[in-house]
């Protein structure tokens, strides 16, 4: 794809990449924390913008108006999620479906534990920045496994750190979301939800039980963002920036 290909893709079109429900963020603290550090980026950004792994495009929504916009995802997840967008680049192998030195921002959110070889993939996203383009993305920490059997790696802060110096990168940030405050939170909501949408005579008494401690886990794990409580070497994933 061609930088003039790239260029017409404006952050208009809307269809499909509304922002993310309050209900959703109120209740999810993976979603909720990783808008957190999202969303200032996203809003400061301008020029050309590669989502990597974009699925349904939910952050989309929270760019500027001086972005032009590309989404890119692998085929295994079309295949997968039936996701099927007519401005979404859909490629195979691990190259990108772009030119080098095409870009001036890169992000993608919980993508990276599901790659094999992620020095290859780091790689890719700085060979696609410009010289001082920007890179922004999101890994879980604590998560169930998902996406089974395609669900690969936890990331620690040094291990990040030394992909990304090997992929070319510097000037790297790497940020925890949320503390083991927001983790014990999380997790009692996550045995709420299963109860609750798994429902027969035992689950259910088990939703009603745990209502109310699912209550106080929102507020808890909130009032813990907010106000930065707990110990972050135990936290719900990362946060992180870099330059080329």
């Amino acid at each position: 794809m061609s930088d003039e290909q790239l260029k017409p893709r404006s952050n208009t079109a809307r269809s499909g990449n509304d922002k993310v429900p309050m209900l959703r963020r109120l209740g999810d603290f993976q979603v909720h924390s990783v808008l957190i550090d999202a969303i200032p980026w996203l809003q400061s950004r301008k020029g050309n913008i590669v989502e990597v792994g974009c699925g349904a495009r939910p952050y989309r929504a929270y760019l500027s108006k001086d972005c032009n916009y590309q989404g890119i995802d692998h085929e295994i997840a079309k295949i997968d999620f039936d996701y099927e967008f007519e401005d979404v680049c859909y490629y195979e192998g691990d190259i990108f479906p772009l030119e080098t030195d095409q870009c001036e921002s890169v992000f993608h959110t919980d993508v990276m534990e599901h790659v094999i070889d992620c020095k290859a993939f780091l790689s890719e996203c700085a060979r696609i920045l410009k010289p001082g383009g920007e890179l922004f993305f999101t890994v879980p920490f604590q998560a169930r496994y998902h996406y089974i059997p395609h669900d690969y790696w936890r990331f620690t802060p040094s291990s990040l750190e030394l992909l990304l110096m090997k992929a070319g990168f510097e000037d790297i940030q790497v940020k925890a979301r949320g503390s083991d405050i927001v983790v014990a939170a999380y997790k009692v909501l996550t045995l709420f939800y299963r109860c609750l949408f798994n429902l027969n005579v035992l689950n259910l008494l088990l939703s009603l039980f745990l209502f109310p401690f699912a209550i106080i886990a929102i507020i808890a794990g909130h009032l813990a963002l907010l106000l930065n409580m707990g110990s972050q070497d135990d936290c719900l994933g990362y946060s992180i920036h870099a330059k080329k």
